[in-house]
């Protein structure tokens, strides 16, 4: 009984809280101190995965070093021979740390960006340094002098040019040992008259060509009566016969050999010579027997060689 009526306040007994006099408990702050534990530990993981990742990179880059070395070394002879195609092999490259540098002299500002873009366009090119040095034009105060037109020469260079090119793709091709042009050069006859309709002031020479097969006076007659058929076939095609000249030259200018079956075929041709103005043309072959008085153009059957201009036995 009194240990039942005993004063609920009394320290000495158990406290049944604050609500019968006895003190506040105190009870610890779990949800703050967990998330500080928390972040402090995921703050050393932290520190941890840096400090491990710092060290694969430097092991990782102190294993590709090599590599590195070899890959810019590749990217110096691949800018040097993007230097050399473009046209300019003076320039003098270098590559550090993915960087080209170009050094050396060129004549002009152009040519000095045009490096630098050749350079920027090759594969890891990281950037350029341009140090290309352009030297200063100086300019010399020339007496008059009296300078050539080479305008005029140049243009018949270039007409020459053209020519050569439309008679070349299929060679005028004759009957055997006759001036009778097979049909097979009608191409070739109207790439050339198409020419000459597109250039109306260029006058031509024609002249024709045999191999040394036969008697010299004889070749000399046949290639003139096969460069009258040509200059025939061209006026047909509405070129003005004024502007078409003619010549043969036999056997006296062969480009191969009179020998070999390849080298007789090369010999017999036709040669179309742009004409400069008062130019008269190629002067006649000099040769050892006079030509007979007139001449009458022979057929032959036509054999079944494979040569596509005239047998060995004709020229």
């Amino acid at each position: 009984m009194t240990n039942w009526m005993r004063d609920p306040r009394d320290s000495g007994n158990r406290s049944f809280g604050p609500a019968f006099g006895g003190p506040r408990r105190s009870s610890p702050n779990r949800r703050g101190g967990g998330l500080r534990d928390l972040l402090q530990e995921r703050r050393g993981i932290v520190i941890i995965v840096v400090i491990a990742i710092f060290f694969i990179v430097a092991a990782i880059g102190a294993s590709n070093r090599p590599n590195s070395e070899e890959g810019q070394q590749d990217l110096l002879s691949e800018v040097q021979s993007a230097m050399v195609q473009a046209g300019l092999p003076t320039v003098e490259v270098r590559v550090i740390d993915w960087t080209v540098i170009l050094e050396g002299r060129v004549p002009s500002s152009d040519l000095k960006e045009a490096a630098g873009r050749v350079a920027q366009a090759q594969p890891g090119v990281v950037s350029v340094d341009n140090r290309l040095i352009i030297p200063e034009v100086v300019v010399t105060e020339i007496e008059t002098e009296v300078v050539p037109e080479l305008p005029a020469a140049l243009s018949d260079l270039l007409l020459q040019a053209r020519l050569s090119e439309a008679a070349a793709r299929s060679p005028i091709e004759f009957e055997s040992g006759g001036d009778r042009i097979t049909e097979d050069s009608a191409s070739t006859l109207d790439q050339i008259a198409n020419f000459l309709s597109s250039n109306p002031n260029v006058r031509i020479q024609i002249i024709g060509h045999t191999d040394s097969d036969g008697d010299e006076v004889a070749n000399l007659n046949l290639s003139t009566l096969r460069a009258e058929a040509v200059r025939s076939q061209l006026v047909a095609r509405g070129i003005d016969p004024e502007r078409l000249l003619t010549l043969g030259y036999g056997e006296y200018d062969p480009v191969s050999d009179n020998i070999t079956q390849e080298g007789k075929k090369r010999n017999r041709r036709i040669e179309f010579i742009v004409l400069p103005e008062g130019n008269e043309g190629i002067e006649p072959p000099t040769t050892t027997t006079e030509p007979p008085a007139t001449t009458t153009t022979v057929l032959e059957t036509p054999t079944t060689s494979t040569e596509s201009s005239e047998t060995t036995s004709e020229s």
